[in-house]
């Protein structure tokens, strides 16, 4: 089953990675990097549901911005242009990938929720898909230790895998001592 994710980038941003702040109390600097990290969040979870995902960025308090796309790994993200909001952006991107089985958008603004409801079209609230990729990150953290662990008991360390005699010569060469054994 073929299914896209369209996220509202800054509403989830301002709304699971920033809950107390409005995006006027954010530095350029810092707002780039919570770009960076939901991009690299996302990246995991489409790795791990197998789903695409596009993101969405509103330009509408820039000046002079066209809109552009890019692919970053493999999401697709969209800025918008000056003066176009990400709730138009999210609207088109939905009605161009009526491909897929499923589609949903994530937003925590109600009325972009409403507009976009009909068939194959299902809306995620942020704080939904927020607990969807806590979730799904706890079951990666729990395989990654399952396989640690399995590794753990069949793993051999060159160390165990060397003879006496050239451990020896080994650890003789990293404390800098002379290598005059036989």
């Amino acid at each position: 089953m073929k299914e896209l994710y369209i996220i509202d980038g800054y509403n989830f941003i301002f709304n699971f990675y920033r809950p107390n702040k409005n995006s006027s109390g954010i530095a350029e600097m810092e707002l780039s990097e919570l770009r960076e990290r939901l991009i690299a969040d996302l990246a995991q979870f489409k790795n791990y549901n197998n789903c695409e995902l596009t993101v969405v960025f509103d330009a509408k308090h820039t000046k002079d911005r066209l809109q552009t796309k890019e692919k970053r790994g493999l999401i697709n993200v969209i800025y918008s242009k000056t003066g176009q909001t990400a709730d138009s952006l999210v609207e088109k991107t939905v009605h161009l990938n009526e491909k897929y089985d499923r589609i949903f958008v994530v937003t925590s603004d109600y009325m972009q929720q409403k507009v976009v409801f009909t068939k194959n079209i299902y809306r995620k609230s942020v704080r939904e898909f927020a607990f969807e990729m806590n979730e799904f990150k706890k079951s990666l953290q729990a395989k990654i230790a399952g396989s640690k662990k399995q590794a753990g008991g069949s793993f051999y360390s060159i160390e165990k895998r060397l003879d006496k005699k050239t451990r020896a010569m080994l650890q003789d060469l990293r404390k800098g001592t002379t290598l005059s054994r036989n």
